[in-house]
């Protein structure tokens, strides 16, 4: 009955996160294994805001895209109840 929304939900999680993993592999992003167990006992006080324009980019497109799931998820649910 809900089971092709519920799956089409599930492969969409799915499809995006192979796509962000590939990308973290492409990318380097596991490349530096024995130095992330220290990341945690450095005491550097780093500066976490966006600077560049690529950065605040990325921000606002990761929002949008998190803003965009959970909308969707309502839309789903909403779905699922107005159609019972």
């Amino acid at each position: 009955m809900y089971y092709p929304f519920f799956l089409t939900y599930i492969l969409t999680g799915l499809i995006i996160a192979i796509i962000v993993f590939a990308w973290a592999i492409k990318n380097d992003q596991f490349s530096e294994q024995q130095r992330a167990r220290y990341l945690a006992l450095e005491n550097k006080n780093r500066d976490t805001r966006c600077s560049s324009k690529k950065n605040k980019l990325e921000m606002v497109a990761i929002i949008a895209l998190v803003i965009a799931g959970i909308c969707s998820s309502f839309a789903l649910v909403g779905y699922a109840i107005i159609t019972q």
